[in-house]
């Protein structure tokens, strides 16, 4: 697509806040965006930058069949969340393996604007891993 910029808007809240939004795209050369849907910034796009702005839970999953295979490096902290029913938070973990160690995952998705993906066994069963960190099959 042609983007073109057509005005820029710089706001500060004195708190955390949410808006609406009915699309999230990349806009070439910027990144990911979200068009906010209503109320006062109806209109205007917002970059995705985590941890400050970001869509809460679970967006465009890819489900493998059969699973696959993450491998945590060693020595290297990593924070597993664990979503509650309610799609919240409910519980972080967070691991540090003297060797790789591997673990099956049966989803990637973008998860609170993160790309993650799902553990299936093991300690880690039910979390979500961010994918950074992580490799997967080998890459």
């Amino acid at each position: 697509m042609h983007d073109a910029q057509l005005a820029t808007k710089k706001v500060t809240f004195s708190r955390a806040t949410q808006a609406p939004v009915d699309v999230r795209r990349r806009i070439e050369g910027r990144g990911i965006y979200y068009r906010i849907s209503a109320g006062a910034y109806a209109g205007w796009w917002v970059g995705e930058y985590y941890p400050k702005v970001f869509l809460r839970g679970v967006h465009l999953p890819t489900t493998y069949r059969p699973q696959r295979t993450a491998t945590f490096p060693p020595n290297v902290s990593i924070t597993c969340i664990r979503f509650g029913s309610d799609g919240t938070t409910g519980t972080t973990k967070t691991v540090k393996f003297a060797k790789s160690s591997n673990a099956p995952f049966d989803r990637r998705a973008i998860v609170n604007g993160r790309p993650m993906v799902h553990i299936t066994a093991g300690g880690l069963s039910g979390y979500w891993v961010p994918a950074g960190p992580v490799l997967t099959d080998g890459h």
